[in-house]
C-alpha cells in the first residue's frame, strides 16, 4: 500500500481487522468519525475458516440496531432447538433447550444464527466499504505509539507499510482490537491476569456424512466418556462445526506432534456408536484454554475491545458475541465524545460496564470449560460418581439469560439512573436491555418491530412516550383523560424553549406509543401533536413488555445501544432533563425562529419516517 494513501491525522486508529474492529469502525464512520483500520495481514492471508460461529439473539439485535444484521441474515444457519445424544440415543430434557426457554416471548429475533466468523467479517467489511472504502488498510503493521496530551491529537502511532517504509499517524484515540496477543495492550502495559486451563480442545469445520439423527436439523451435544461433551453444530455453506476434548496422551508436551489424521480419527471415536466420514475438511485446531481479563479497558486515549480485552473458552459460544457487545457499547460513546455531543465521563462507562460483564463471563467459563471436559469443579461438592453433564446442564440453565445476551445488564452510573418514584412507572430496571415488541403505524395492518423504529446507528437516544390507553369517547376514540392531560403538558414542555431536547446536543429522537387502535388522525386521538413518530400497540405487547400501566403512561429513555437509561412517569420530564443534563453537552447553536406577536395560533408538525422532524408554523393576523 503506497504511503500517500495513508492519512496522517484521523480521529481514531483501530488496530486489527476482525469483527470487533469492523463493527466499531462501521458505527464510528456512520456517525461521521474519521477512522482508520490497520491490519497486519492481507485478507487472503488471514484464517479463512474456523474461529467463532454462533450469534445469539441479543447480538443479532445489536447488529440490527446498527444496520448490519441484514448484511448477513441470508448466509447463516438458523437454530431454534437442540438435542443431546448419549450412546447413540436421545437424552430427553438435556441440551441447549435453555436457549429457547429464555428467548420465547422476549425477543423478535428468537433464534441463533450459525455463521462462521469469516462470513461475518465479509458482511461487515462490505457494509463498511459502502460508507468509505478507504477505512480498511492492509497489510499495514502497527509497531508502537506514544501519547502527548498537550495537543488535539495526542496519540502518535508508528506503522510499517508493505514496502518497508515507516509512517506516523496522529489520532485522538487508539483502539486495540488486535486479539488475545494484543500489541496495543502489551505496549500500554495493561495487565492481563488469568489462568490457563489444563484441558485441550479440538475444533474443526467440515463437510461430513453420518448416520447420527438430526445431523443437519439442529444443534447436538454428544455425551462421551473419553471426549467430554462433544459439540455438533450445523453452520453455513453445508459445513458442520465439531468440537471435543483432545486426549492428553496424544497431545504430548507441546502439541507439535498432533496431525490432521489424529484429529479426524478422534472425531470418529467421539461420535461412536454413530459413524462419521469426512468429505471436505476446511479447518482444524487443537488449543489450550486461557481465561483472562485486562485490568482495564481504557487507559487515557487507549481502548481495548474483544479478545484484546478478554479471552475464554468457546464452551458457551461467547467469543464473537462478547466482542459485539463491546463494539456496540463503545462505538456510540466514542463517537459522541469525539463529535462533542457527550462529556468524557460517558466514555469512561465503557470500561466499567464491559469489564464487569467480562469478569462474570470468565467466572462462568471456568465452570463450563471444566464440565465440558468431564471435570466437576470442587465448588459443586459433587458426590463420587456424579455425571458432569448433569452439572453442565444446570450451569447452562442458571446462566441462560446471560449466555444468550438478553440478560446482560449494567450497574447504575451516569448513563443508568434510577429514581425512587412513589410508584415505579415501568417494570424494566435501568441498565437492562430494552424489550422489543410489535407495534403498528397508524392505519397500517403490517406490524413493525420497536427496534426497527428506534435504530439509529448509535446516533440517538430514544424517548419512548407511552402516552396511555385509547378509549371510546362520544363519537370518537381518544386518549384516556388522565393521560391526555399529562400528554398535553408534556407536549407543551417539549415545545418550550427550555426543553432539554432544544438546549442540549442533537442526540434525541422520540416515539409515541398508544395502547389501542386509533380511528382518527393521531393528533386528534392524542389531543395534541405526536412527539416524533406515533405507533399503536394493538395487543398490549409493548406495554406488557415494559410493565407500563396503560391508565398512567410512562416515559422511557433508551440508550443508543438498546439499554434502558432512565424511566419516569408521563409527567416526569424534569427527571429526564436532569438525567440528560449530566452527560449531554449543551447545543452549540440552535436557530431561533422569530415569532410575530400577532400570531393567533400555530399548528402543524410533519414527521416523515426516516427523516428529521420538520416544523411548519401557520400564522394568521388578528
Amino acid at each position: 500500500m503506497p504511503a500517500r494513501n495513508i492519512p496522517r491525522t484521523v480521529d481514531v486508529v483501530v488496530v486489527g481487522g476482525g469483527p470487533t474492529s469492523l463493527i466499531t469502525s462501521f458505527i464510528l464512520a456512520k456517525n461521521g468519525v474519521d477512522v482508520m483500520i490497520v491490519e497486519q495481514y492481507e485478507r487472503e492471508e488471514q484464517a479463512m475458516y474456523g474461529r467463532a460461529c454462533v450469534l445469539y439473539p441479543r447480538s443479532l439485535e445489536l447488529l440490527d440496531l446498527n444496520g448490519l444484521y441484514e448484511h448477513m441474515a441470508d448466509m447463516g444457519f438458523i437454530i431454534r432447538d437442540s438435542v443431546t445424544i448419549n450412546d447413540g440415543k436421545v437424552v430427553p430434557g438435556r441440551g441447549w433447550h435453555f436457549v429457547q426457554d429464555v428467548i420465547n416471548g422476549h425477543c423478535c429475533l428468537d433464534f441463533c444464527l450459525n455463521l462462521r466468523q469469516k462470513y461475518v467479517e465479509d458482511a461487515v467489511k462490505g457494509a463498511l466499504d459502502q460508507v468509505n472504502p478507504k477505512i480498511f488498510n492492509a497489510p499495514v503493521k502497527f509497531l508502537n505509539y506514544t501519547v502527548d496530551n498537550s495537543g488535539t491529537f495526542p496519540v502518535t502511532s508508528t506503522l510499517q507499510l508493505q514496502s518497508g517504509a515507516f509512517i506516523q499517524v496522529r489520532s485522538k484515540y487508539l483502539l486495540g482490537a488486535d486479539g488475545g496477543r494484543s500489541t496495543v495492550r502489551s505496549l500500554s502495559m495493561i495487565g492481563f491476569p488469568g489462568t490457563m486451563s489444563p484441558h485441550k480442545w479440538v475444533r474443526l469445520d467440515a463437510v461430513v456424512k453420518t448416520d447420527m439423527p438430526c445431523s443437519r436439523m439442529t444443534a447436538t451435544a454428544i455425551e462421551s466418556q473419553e471426549h467430554g461433551n462433544v459439540l455438533w453444530l450445523p453452520v453455513d455453506h453445508g459445513r458442520t462445526r465439531i468440537g471435543f476434548v483432545f486426549p492428553d496422551e496424544l497431545y504430548g508436551e507441546d502439541g507439535k506432534g498432533v496431525t490432521v489424521d489424529m484429529v479426524m480419527e478422534e472425531a470418529k471415536k467421539a461420535l461412536r456408536p454413530n459413524s462419521l466420514e469426512f468429505v471436505t475438511l476446511d479447518w482444524w485446531t487443537v488449543y489450550a484454554i486461557g481465561q483472562r481479563v485486562a485490568e482495564k479497558f481504557k487507559d487515557g486515549p487507549v481502548l481495548l475491545v474483544g479478545d484484546a480485552a478478554h479471552t475464554h473458552s468457546s464452551g458457551s459460544a461467547q467469543g464473537m458475541n462478547t466482542g459485539i457487545h463491546d463494539s456496540t457499547n463503545l462505538a456510540w460513546k466514542l463517537a459522541g465524545v469525539i463529535k462533542g455531543w457527550y462529556k468524557e465521563d460517558v466514555l469512561d462507562t465503557y470500561s466499567t460496564e464491559r469489564r464487569a460483564s467480562a469478569q462474570r463471563l470468565i467466572e462462568l467459563d471456568r465452570d463450563v470449560a471444566a464440565l465440558i471436559s468431564g471435570k466437576i469443579p470442587d465448588r459443586f461438592q459433587a458426590p463420587p460418581g456424579s455425571d458432569a453433564n448433569e452439572y453442565l446442564d444446570r450451569v447452562f440453565r442458571e446462566s441462560a439469560g446471560f449466555t444468550v445476551g438478553l440478560g446482560i445488564s449494567y450497574a447504575e452510573n451516569i448513563l443508568n439512573r434510577a429514581h425512587a418514584w412513589e410508584r415505579q412507572p415501568t417494570s424494566v430496571p435501568v441498565g437492562h436491555r430494552a424489550p422489543d415488541a410489535r407495534v403498528y403505524r397508524h392505519g397500517s395492518p403490517v406490524p413493525r418491530r420497536l427496534y426497527e423504529l428506534v435504530a439509529s446507528y448509535g446516533r440517538r437516544f430514544t424517548l419512548l412516550v407511552f402516552a396511555g390507553e385509547v378509549q371510546p369517547q362520544d363519537d370518537a376514540t381518544r386518549l384516556n383523560r388522565p393521560c391526555a392531560e399529562k400528554y398535553r403538558a408534556l407536549r407543551h414542555y417539549m415545545d418550550s424553549p427550555g426543553a432539554f431536547s432544544r438546549n442540549l446536543a442533537d442526540v434525541f429522537q422520540l416515539l409515541t406509543i398508544l395502547r389501542g387502535e386509533g380511528t382518527l388522525q393521531v393528533s386528534e386521538t392524542l389531543g395534541a401533536l405526536p412527539l416524533g413518530r406515533a405507533v399503536h400497540d394493538l395487543s398490549g405487547e409493548a406495554y406488557a413488555q415494559y410493565g407500563v400501566d396503560a391508565r398512567d403512561g410512562a416515559l422511557v429513555a433508551l440508550r443508543p445501544d438498546g439499554i434502558v437509561g432512565c424511566v419516569a412517569p408521563l409527567d416526569g420530564w424534569s427527571a429526564l432533563a436532569n438525567y440528560f443534563g449530566e452527560f449531554v453537552h449543551p447545543a452549540v447553536q440552535r436557530a431561533q425562529k422569530a415569532v410575530k406577536k400577532d400570531v393567533s395560533f400555530a399548528v402543524g408538525e410533519l414527521s416523515v419516517e426516516g427523516q428529521e422532524e420538520t416544523h411548519a408554523v401557520l400564522q394568521r393576523s388578528k
